[in-house]
């Protein structure tokens, strides 16, 4: 988008959603930073507003662990969808047939950088909205020393036990793939993206209307993206 009398162009907005057993389970506004045939680079300023299925409200999960709350959501399918506005500033490195995303986080506003986060998840699928995938429970967090540390192991673990998750990644291999490319700097380890800021005129990214809370995509039991 360029506004009327400049020469200053906006990048493109889009959504990143997940969708779990035909459902929409997530969606998140996003602006693409690069884009290529096999990757994208997305940034989500803190302030933009994502859509989000949660067991908060359900009737008999308060007692639940967290862990326990999202696994029961993806199990039964009965679950709220609730608003919840972005409170970091996060780069989103997405591989064509890659099981994993890998984030650069910032906290806000003083853009202290938090490290990466890396989420394991279906490869992406390009779609009308933007790019769909879904999350896969696991986590490897990297600290800004570089040090790793898997998280949600045993979430993972009893979501397959249970037959919650039928997708199964080699979570060595892809570790080993993310951690090869932290020792050579590649990609979002790359250093110059730390130190990466976006254009102050850049607008906050909103969603299409249908994936809104009140949207009607979060009504229907079989979701599919609009034709391109």
């Amino acid at each position: 988008m360029t506004c009327a009398g400049t020469t200053r162009s906006w990048p493109e907005s889009v959504a990143v959603t997940e969708v779990w057993r035909g459902r929409l389970w997530s969606a998140v506004p996003q602006l693409v930073v690069e884009r290529s045939s096999d990757h994208w680079i997305t940034f989500a300023p803190a302030g933009a507003v994502g859509v989000y299925a949660t067991s908060r409200g359900v009737p008999g999960r308060d007692d639940l662990s967290r862990s326990e709350r999202k696994l029961v959501a993806m199990e039964t399918l009965v679950y709220n969808v609730i608003e919840a506005p972005l409170d970091l500033a996060t780069l989103t490195f997405y591989t064509r047939g890659s099981s994993t995303s890998i984030n650069v986080g910032w906290s806000q506003p003083d853009w202290n950088f938090l490290g990466w986060y890396v989420n394991f998840e279906t490869p992406y699928v390009e779609t009308p909205y933007g790019l769909q995938t879904m999350d896969l429970i696991l986590d490897l967090l990297i600290d800004p020393t570089g040090s790793p540390k898997l998280k949600d192991q045993d979430d993972y673990d009893e979501a397959i036990h249970r037959g919650i998750l039928d997708v199964r990644v080699d979570v060595d291999q892809e570790a080993a793939r993310v951690l090869r490319q932290l020792e050579l700097a590649e990609g979002p380890f790359n250093p110059r993206w730390i130190t990466w800021r976006p254009d102050g005129s850049w607008p906050i990214p909103t969603l299409p209307s249908d994936l809104r809370k009140e949207g009607a995509a979060w009504s229907v039991e079989s979701f599919a993206s609009p034709p391109g």
